[in-house]
C-alpha cells in the first residue's frame, strides 16, 4: 500500500513541474549553453506521473533515453537535473552523463540508459533483489518492445513471478517510422503471450493524469501483493521532435494529424479543466519559482573539465 495519499492536487503539480521544467530546456536550448541531447516527454507526462505516485520512496524506478518525466515524478533532484544537462559538477551524475544519463538514488530513481531497451532488462535484475510489497518499475518507449531484451526480460519476469512493473509509453513513432512500418503486433501482446498481467489503456486515459493514476490502483496493487509483474500500454502523442524541442510535423516528418492529436490531449490542459483556475495559477507559480531557483543553482555550479594527454595517446586522438 501507498505510505501517503495523492490528489488531484498532487498528480497535476507532477504533470506542470515536468512541463515547466522540460519547457525550460526549450528555452535555453538554443543558446547553446547546454550541449547534451535531450528527448522531451512534452505532451507525455500524465504517464509517468500518475505511475510515479503508486510508488513509494524506497521503490525503486528506471528509464529510458526519454527519461525527465520519470526522474521527476519519482522525485530527482531538480537542481541536479539542470546542473547534468548543463555538464556542471554538481549534476546528479557527476555532470558526465547528460540526459540521458540520470540518477538520483536518495529519490528511489536508478538510472536512465540511452541504448533503446537498455534499461528493461536493469530493472528485472533489480525486482530480483527486492520482495513485494516493494516493486521495481521500468518506463520506456513503443521503440523498446522492437528490441529482443524486452521478450527475454517479460519471459524472465514471468518465470520468477518477479514484483516488476513494465510500463510502455506507446506514441506508435521510433523517431519518425510509424509503428505499422516496425511491427506485426502491439506491445501489450508480447507481454500476455508470456502469460503477463497486461493493462492496454487508450489516450483518453493515458492523458488524463486523474484517470489514470485511479486506472493503475488495482493493477500495481496486484505486485506488491506478491503476484508476479504487470505489463502496462498506454497510448499516448510526442507533441515534440524525437529530439530537442522543435516540431517535426512542421518539417514534414510526421503528419499534421499528429499536432492535432497532441493539442486534443495535451496532459496539462486535461488535468487542469479538474482543477479551480485559482489552484491552478497557484501551483503554475510555485512551479515556476522552483525551476528558476534550480536552474540558477545549476548555472552557479562549476563545468566539468576533462583532460586529455595527447602526448601518451600520440597523433591520433581517440587512440590506437
Amino acid at each position: 500500500m501507498l505510505l501517503y495519499t495523492v490528489n488531484n492536487t498532487d498528480l497535476y503539480r507532477l504533470v506542470s513541474l515536468i512541463r515547466h521544467a522540460e519547457l525550460k530546456i526549450v528555452e535555453v536550448y538554443p543558446t547553446d549553453i547546454m550541449q547534451t541531447p535531450v528527448h522531451l516527454s512534452i505532451g507525455q507526462e500524465s504517464i509517468a506521473s500518475a505511475l510515479c505516485a503508486h510508488l513509494n520512496h524506497d521503490d525503486i524506478a528506471y528509464g529510458t533515453h526519454r527519461g525527465h518525466g520519470i526522474y521527476l515524478a519519482k522525485g530527482g533532484d531538480l537542481t541536479g537535473f539542470y546542473a547534468e544537462l548543463l555538464g556542471r559538477v554538481d549534476g546528479c551524475s557527476g555532470g558526465y552523463g547528460g540526459s540521458m544519463h540520470l540518477i538520483d538514488r536518495s529519490a528511489g530513481f536508478y538510472g536512465t540508459s540511452s541504448i533503446v531497451g537498455g534499461a528493461i532488462p536493469i530493472a528485472v535484475g533489480a525486482a530480483m533483489g527486492i520482495k513485494a510489497p516493494r516493486v521495481a518499475t521500468v518506463l520506456f518507449g513503443d521503440g523498446a518492445s522492437d528490441e529482443g531484451i524486452l521478450y527475454e526480460s517479460l519471459n524472465f519476469a514471468k518465470l520468477k513471478d518477479l514484483p516488476v512493473i513494465f510500463a510502455c509509453e506507446n506514441n506508435r513513432y521510433s523517431i519518425y517510422t510509424h509503428v505499422s512500418h516496425r511491427r506485426a503486433a502491439e506491445p501489450h501482446k508480447i507481454a500476455e503471450a508470456c502469460n503477463i498481467r497486461t493493462v492496454h489503456v487508450p489516450i483518453e486515459i493515458s492523458n488524463d493524469v486523474v484517470a489514470l493514476h485511479e486506472h493503475l490502483r488495482e493493477h500495481v496493487e496486484y505486485v506488491r501483493g506478491g503476484n508476479g509483474p504487470l505489463f502496462v500500454e498506454c497510448e499516448t502523442v510526442r507533441a515534440v521532435d524525437h529530439h530537442g524541442g522543435g516540431s517535426d510535423v512542421e518539417k514534414g516528418m510526421r503528419p499534421s494529424e499528429e499536432a492535432d492529436l497532441a493539442r486534443e490531449h495535451d496532459p496539462l490542459e486535461v488535468a487542469r479543466r479538474q482543477l479551480d483556475p485559482a489552484t491552478v495559477k497557484a501551483i503554475d507559480e510555485e512551479v515556476l519559482k522552483t525551476i528558476e531557483e534550480a536552474f540558477e543553482a545549476a548555472m552557479k555550479s562549476k563545468p566539468v573539465h576533462i583532460e586529455v594527454d595527447y602526448e601518451q595517446l600520440g597523433n591520433n586522438p581517440f587512440g590506437s
